[in-house]
């Protein structure tokens, strides 16, 4: 068989009730081809779910399979979800966590802690339907990612501002351009003067902060 003979093997599945959709998927095993195999689990009428996402796995084919938990009427979650963490794919189980029907939160985002990915773990923050700020915002900042920081009490709707601001006041000279950008941030102003309105209830009249 040949690249080309994939093509042929898919339209073939799609279109002629006859074919035989299990050889046919073994055959684009043999070819090594994850796209077709994505395809052919949304457009065969007769397609083995199980088997697909194994190929896919055993391909390493994780863009594909992450299409599949998107697109595929049947899908084993939480074995595609281990998966993408197997292969170290931060960008595609972040995705996963916006996209796919079933999704485990806590499990996607010990992933992302793990990988130490604070881009993923901000845009997660900000967009799953689940999400743990107070483990994210200690990896952050044992990461000392200043950027991501501002950034995510800038976003998240929870956000420790006292914690925040002492990461970036401790790195003086590089944490300065984000001290800056905080205190000309509104949701970083209203958690730091919420925060000194704690520590000097009668002395509020002088907030101050040095960048």
């Amino acid at each position: 068989m040949t690249p080309n003979d994939a093509e042929s093997i898919f339209l073939a599945g799609r279109d002629d009730p006859e074919f035989d959709c299990l050889k046919g998927l073994d055959a684009l095993k043999i070819l090594e081809n994850g796209e077709y195999i994505y395809l052919a689990g949304i457009y065969w009428e007769k397609f083995n779910f199980e088997k697909g996402l194994e190929f896919l796995i055993e391909l390493n084919a994780t863009e594909y399979l992450y299409r599949a938990g998107r697109s595929w009427r049947e899908f084993n979650y939480a074995l595609g979800l281990n998966a993408l963490i197997n292969q170290s794919d931060a960008r595609l189980i972040y995705y996963a966590g916006l996209d796919w029907k079933q999704f485990d939160y806590d499990v996607g985002l010990k992933a992302l802690l793990n990988l130490n990915q604070s881009e993923f773990i901000f845009y997660a923050g900000c967009h799953w339907k689940q999400f743990n700020t107070v483990l994210a915002q200690e990896r952050l900042i044992a990461l000392s990612d200043l950027k991501f920081i501002y950034k995510a009490g800038a976003n998240w709707k929870q956000f420790n501002y006292e914690s925040g601001w002492k990461i970036l006041e401790k790195n003086i000279r590089d944490g300065a351009k984000w001290r800056a950008m905080a205190l000309e941030n509104s949701a970083w102003r209203n958690g730091l003067i919420e925060l000194w309105h704690k520590i000097c209830p009668k002395n509020t009249a002088s907030f101050t902060l040095s960048v």
